[in-house]
């Protein structure tokens, strides 16, 4: 019988590799299969790792859907021991054993098992750090060292995951008990590895204007955004379930009242607090991130299946909310609709039918980031690919990569000397200029943006694609491109 929660960890494990192989390629792992190609320590929106990570899986099993996804099942399983290490050394084995339970019932920790991305990778080594902290506490040393890099690891997949420390430093200065660690090197060890492993990616966003707040400022960062709180919240209910949002409050309300009592739900609480206090205020300005609230929330799991399991009425309240928890995980929709792919295999022969006439091979221009990153994708595996790139219609975008991603506007060094009275182009030239585009969009002729009709010398309609659901996509064909009046 022991052995079976093993077992059980097995089968779960090699069923979602299994449905990572089948699961269609979403736009949002279609951006980290164009960021893996295009390997760097930072992005506009997150740190490298994700990318770093994705890249390994496909150069272990090719860039099909497997080869992206093959570490997230593998770290869903690690998240899962990590989840019974740290339920074990602070409340016991059978407290460890139940929250890695409940977190595989959530919906949103199952959607991060499946799918390339962030949130499974910072959520393992988040979790393991905080485990190293509570041995650290009590054993020294090593497991310092051992607590500063599994934070600095979870840092490279989410910034968030770097204020972990912070909690233990309070600790460290409001309980006498722990104040002797500041005589030791411990704790220095510790933020010393996660300060070193953070710099390349300050570095990265030092050089791009810090790319992560530029749309802020002090204003909008202490003016709560109401209306889209509302909507945050509500995506956290669905990514959570609303009986285990009940039941966290819950146990998060249990856990105040024992830590004033108790050393350790006072340092369970101590390692969650910074990491609630930022999902808080995404929360307040509206901005909803599942790798923050997984990481925000995996803590707490264990403190709340500590309270429910204290007493048989609790027991039977906090099995009632793992079947409903499960059961919704179970029959939710696995996965968002794959609507690009057939988009992809049908601009093939309309670009085969298009492209005589035009010497320079045509190139493709999407509506926004996810289509370019979904076309990108597919029609990248098709045999048109090669010679046809999906650009993004607008120009530098500060809240995400793509503004870093080659543009169909971009300019090329060239021998050409610079032109006396436009010094700010220098040795440079549109490689571009003269060439044409299929534009896709759902905008009638009359609601195409300047951006496409202002570039191009001509643009007509070429084409009517039919989406899932009853949408449809026009494709428009954009002549000559030239540069566009000031």
């Amino acid at each position: 019988m022991k052995f079976l929660p093993a077992l059980l960890l097995v089968g779960i494990t090699v069923a979602r590799l299994w449905a990572a192989a089948v699961l269609p390629v979403t736009p949002d792992e279609a951006y980290q299969w164009m960021c893996a190609h295009r390997l760097d320590w930072a992005f506009f929106d997150a740190p490298g790792g994700a990318a770093a990570l994705t890249r390994a899986g496909m150069l272990a099993l090719g860039d099909g859907p497997l080869g992206l996804r093959v570490a997230f099942p593998l770290l869903a399983a690690l998240a899962s021991v990590a989840a019974w290490l740290l339920g074990r050394a602070l409340f016991g084995s059978a407290v460890g054993l139940w929250a890695a339970v409940a977190l595989n019932a959530l919906p949103a920790f199952h959607d991060a098992a499946l799918h390339a991305g962030p949130a499974m990778p910072a959520l393992a080594f988040g979790l393991l750090a905080a485990w190293a902290f509570v041995r650290a506490l009590e054993r020294g040393l090593p497991w310092w060292a051992l607590a500063g890099l599994f934070t600095a690891l979870s840092g490279q997949f989410l910034y968030a995951a770097d204020a972990l420390p912070v909690g233990v430093i309070a600790l460290c200065l409001l309980s006498a008990r722990h104040r002797k660690e500041w005589r030791r090197p411990g704790l220095y060890v510790a933020l010393a590895l996660v300060v070193v492993a953070a710099i390349p990616a300050i570095r990265w966003n030092q050089a791009h204007d810090w790319p992560a707040t530029a749309l802020g400022t002090w204003r909008t960062e202490l003016t709560p955004a109401w209306a889209e709180a509302a909507s945050a919240l509500a995506n956290t209910a669905l990514a959570l379930t609303i009986p285990a949002v009940l039941a966290l409050l819950l146990g998060l309300a249990m856990l105040c009242r024992a830590a004033r009592i108790h050393a350790r739900p006072r340092l369970l609480l101590g390692l969650a607090a910074p990491l609630l206090i930022l999902w808080l205020r995404g929360i307040l300005h509206g901005d909803f991130s599942v790798p923050l609230l997984l990481l925000a929330v995996g803590i707490p799991v264990i403190g709340a299946t500590s309270v429910f399991l204290e007493t048989r009425p609790l027991r039977l309240a906090g099995a009632a909310v793992l079947f409903l928890a499960a059961a919704f995980t179970a029959f939710q929709s696995p996965t968002r609709s794959d609507e690009w792919k057939p988009v992809a295999a049908a601009l093939g022969p309309l670009l085969r039918q298009t492209q005589p006439g035009h010497a320079a091979p045509l190139f493709l221009i999407a509506p926004d980031p996810a289509a370019t990153a979904a076309l990108g994708y597919h029609f990248a595996h098709s045999v048109d690919g090669a010679t046809h790139p999906v650009f993004l219609r607008e120009s530098q975008d500060l809240s995400n990569q793509f503004g870093l991603w080659p543009r169909y506007d971009d300019f090329v060094e060239t021998d050409k000397p610079a032109d006396e009275f436009f010094q700010l182009e220098g040795n440079t030239k549109n490689p571009y200029l003269g060439r044409s585009a299929l534009y896709l969009t759902d905008e009638s002729p009359e609601d195409l943006p300047q951006t496409i009709t202002a570039a191009f010398a001509k643009v007509s309609p070429l084409a009517t694609l039919a989406l899932p659901a009853g949408r449809k996509l026009r494709v428009y064909l954009c002549e000559d491109y030239q540069t566009m009046p000031l």
